[in-house]
């Protein structure tokens, strides 16, 4: 080409500014055959092929628990399960399928199908309440403990609603997770309150070993999509996932 392409020592190798250029060109060409390829692949009406996912970190069993049964009735289907809390770009990643919550992508070249309508719940166990005491305002979350995820659930613990409208409460975080199953097992031990979606702890809201605490303080909805590029809407891998997640997920999601 005429242009030095790296950078190399006896330690490291990087690329030079011409090396990154031409990386991103090329590694596009490669994208494309494959897509290609899996596009050529898909007539078939058997769901079948490597099949690529990402969804949130694993919730005791939850994630997996909508996708156990795809996985044994499709044995034609290679599963990648990637876990993960960013919204990466499907169609540069060549993903087909993505577990989201919040708001529905805002683009044409994605689809979005709604699992499951959820909500935000505040929970503690009986022992941690016992000691510190029960909150009735949402003011008096300030001389509590919380069990904080702000990197998944950004308003949760800031946009509370009261009697008089919406409070601004600094909890004191004495745990710090952006996974529920983590935040679920640390407010059953008793070192705080965590903000949670309701279908990822109703089994322990039901027997007690978790306790809602200020009722309606988290007003926001919690919905679950399934989005995926509009161009693999004729997968049949992905339209068969896409379908049994529309029929397992609201039965996973009971709520108390």
């Amino acid at each position: 080409l005429g242009f030095r392409l790296l950078h190399r020592t006896t330690r490291s190798v990087g690329l030079t500014d011409s090396g990154r250029i031409y990386y991103e060109r090329t590694a596009r060409i490669t994208h494309d055959v494959e897509e290609a390829a899996r596009a050529v692949s898909e007539y078939r009406s058997t769901p079948s092929g490597l099949l690529r996912v990402t969804a949130p970190p694993d919730d005791g069993g939850v994630i997996w628990a909508m996708f156990s049964g795809f996985v044994r009735d499709h044995p034609e289907v290679e599963l990648e399960l990637l876990h993960t809390l960013e919204k990466v770009d499907l169609i540069e990643r060549g993903i087909d399928v993505a577990l989201r919550g919040g708001a529905p992508p805002d683009s044409t070249q994605l689809r979005a199908y709604k699992l499951v309508e959820s909500r935000f719940v505040l929970v503690a166990s009986p022992d941690y309440l016992a000691r510190r005491g029960t909150p009735q305002r949402p003011e008096e979350l300030e001389r509590h403990d919380c069990i904080a995820m702000d990197n998944w659930v950004p308003n949760a613990i800031r946009a509370l609603h009261g009697p008089d409208g919406p409070v601004k409460v600094d909890f004191r975080n004495r745990v710090r997770s952006n996974s529920q199953e983590t935040a679920r097992k640390a407010a059953l031990d008793g070192f705080g309150i965590a903000p949670m979606v309701a279908f990822t702890c109703w089994k322990e809201l039901k027997s007690g070993a978790l306790l809602e605490v200020l009722p309606g303080a988290l007003p926001m909805p919690a919905p679950m999509w399934a989005v995926y590029p509009a161009s693999r809407s004729r997968s049949a891998a992905t339209r068969a996932l896409v379908d049994h997640l529309a029929r397992t997920v609201p039965a996973l999601a009971t709520e108390v």
